[in-house]
């Protein structure tokens, strides 16, 4: 709304939205980041964490980065902490199907033996109650922003192993390479890829 109202004309107003974007990022950062951890968390107690993350590493933590940057907005948090909670995802949510099918690591139990990838939530540091309902998800879309966010981190190494991991899950073997039908065969969040290219390329639009 700041570039737009710039844009049109109107630097009061686009000052206005600026400053609240800047506390609206402060916040987020004074409220859900965690030192100690290294990622952001939800801000529940035991009292309202009902289907929460609560102090979990959540894949989605920071999912809106990739498109903020694709627009041109580069990081929205402080820099240092989107590149460490991005790693930590990448650190801690890995999840590698054994050979033996009978202990799934999926919560769909889609993996064949030796898939790898990252899951909805892990609890590295304890939880609150029961956690999420769907903390042991993998799909290929949800992975896709963390990806583009480790690209903008300059994170090439973390990027590559994780797009790697859905590229392998996806290459022919098992599935057909021409689609990533997890979490439901036409599900949207698989659109996310287009944003792996765009930080790959450097690509932002007006």
């Amino acid at each position: 709304a700041g570039v737009r109202a710039a844009r049109r004309g109107a630097p009061p107003t686009a000052q206005k939205y600026r400053e609240r974007a800047g506390a609206a990022a402060q916040h987020y950062e004074t409220i859900c980041w965690r030192e100690d951890f290294g990622y952001y968390v939800a801000d529940v107690t035991e009292k309202n964490c009902r289907s929460s993350y609560g102090p979990g590493c959540f894949v989605d933590q920071l999912c809106g980065i990739g498109l903020s940057s694709a627009c041109g907005f580069g990081h929205i948090f402080q820099p240092d902490h989107e590149a460490r909670a991005r790693d930590a995802i990448r650190k801690y949510n890995k999840v590698t199907q054994p050979m033996d099918k009978r202990r799934p690591v999926d919560g769909q139990n889609h993996f064949f033996p030796g898939d790898s990838g990252i899951t909805v939530c892990t609890y590295p540091h304890g939880k609150l109650k029961d956690g999420m309902t769907y903390a042991t998800l993998v799909s290929s879309g949800f992975a896709s922003p963390v990806v583009a966010g480790m690209l903008l981190d300059r994170n090439v190494a973390g990027a590559l192993e994780i797009a790697g991991n859905v590229r392998k899950r996806h290459d022919g073997r098992h599935r057909s390479p021409w689609n990533e039908p997890e979490c439901g065969l036409l599900y949207s969040r698989a659109m996310a890829h287009w944003n792996i290219y765009d930080q790959a390329c450097g690509h932002t639009y007006d």
